[in-house]
């Protein structure tokens, strides 16, 4: 890659990754609207959020297009937007509060939050220590530069060996496990893996070399190779699952998932949940059903060891 088209990549990501984290302590907010109110859903809230009217939700905005800051400083999404059209059915506003991945799930177990929300995925591990509210699927794939210079593909083999980056909470840390467990079994070297705090640190280790590629949803790395004018190669892979994301509420909280549940419901039938996924185009992982904890409930089929599949 000549030396102008380097600096330019460089210069998109760091502006995009500075707009990312400037989300950091943001907040956002969405007015009540008792016109679309649904008694029963209210009442299914607990006292002190409906005493307050207000839900909080926490968030980490920095995986576009689930979460992210725009350019005016304001949480932004296709999570945003659900959680605006759910929150008049609920008769509260919906508070969203930025915070690392990381924190999340324990936000949500503290009571810090009353809910977490930003593409987590819904997996028996976590279910140990809260509850899903799903509300879509999610694909994962594998991104490295547009040189591809170690020539990786859909063959998770071509990734033995190499520098990966995760980030530290993700269910990315596991699918990294199962990439080395993957090389291993055929006999090659298992990938070397560096846990990152922030997915901006992770995107900038990336760019910068550090790591030769990287675990991403797969709708935030198209997301991310466009905002970067196409200097970033999204790759599927069969060890990467689909799974369900869901809302993150605490174990206990069966009126908050069922008022959230309700909610999404009323959204779905009515077509505002259709409207907000072909806004950010993401029509193919819709969830016409939402449901609680669906890992257990309908369970999806997990990824195994495989060898070369893919290639």
């Amino acid at each position: 890659m000549p030396k102008s088209r380097v600096v330019t990549a460089t210069l998109s990501l760091l502006a995009a990754t500075a707009l990312l984290l400037s989300g950091c302590g943001a907040e956002a907010d969405t007015p009540k609207d008792n016109a679309q109110l649904v008694p029963k859903l209210n009442e299914l809230l607990p006292q002190k959020v409906r005493d307050a009217g207000v839900l909080t939700v926490g968030t980490d905005p920095q995986y576009p297009p689930c979460d992210f800051t725009n350019q005016s400083g304001q949480i932004d999404g296709f999570n945003h937007d659900i959680l605006m059209a759910m929150a008049p059915r609920l008769g509260v506003d919906i508070r969203q509060q930025a915070i690392a991945f990381d924190g999340l799930l324990p936000g949500v177990q503290s009571g810090r939050f009353d809910a977490a929300m930003e593409c987590i995925t819904d997996n028996l591990e976590r279910q140990k220590t809260v509850k899903f509210v799903d509300y879509a699927y999610a694909t994962k794939s594998v991104v490295t530069t547009s040189e591809n210079k170690h020539g990786i593909t859909k063959n998770p083999l071509t990734t033995c060996g190499l520098k990966a980056g995760v980030q530290t909470g993700t269910e990315f840390v596991e699918d990294a496990k199962l990439f080395s467990k993957n090389c291993e079994s055929e006999g090659k070297a298992a990938l070397q893996i560096t846990n990152f705090p922030t997915a901006g640190d992770q995107n900038t280790a990336l760019q910068s070399g550090r790591i030769d590629f990287a675990f991403t949803n797969t709708a935030t790395g198209v997301w991310q190779a466009k905002a970067s004018g196409g200097h970033f190669e999204i790759i599927p892979s069969p060890l990467l699952s689909r799974t369900y994301v869901g809302i993150v509420v605490g174990l206990q909280a069966d009126g908050t998932a069922k008022a959230l549940l309700g909610a999404l419901e009323a959204i779905i039938e009515d077509g505002t949940y259709g409207k907000i996924m072909s806004k950010w185009e993401l029509n193919d992982i819709a969830l016409d059903k939402p449901g609680i904890n669906l890992a257990t409930e309908r369970p999806l089929e997990l990824p195994k060891v495989c060898g070369a599949c893919g290639s």
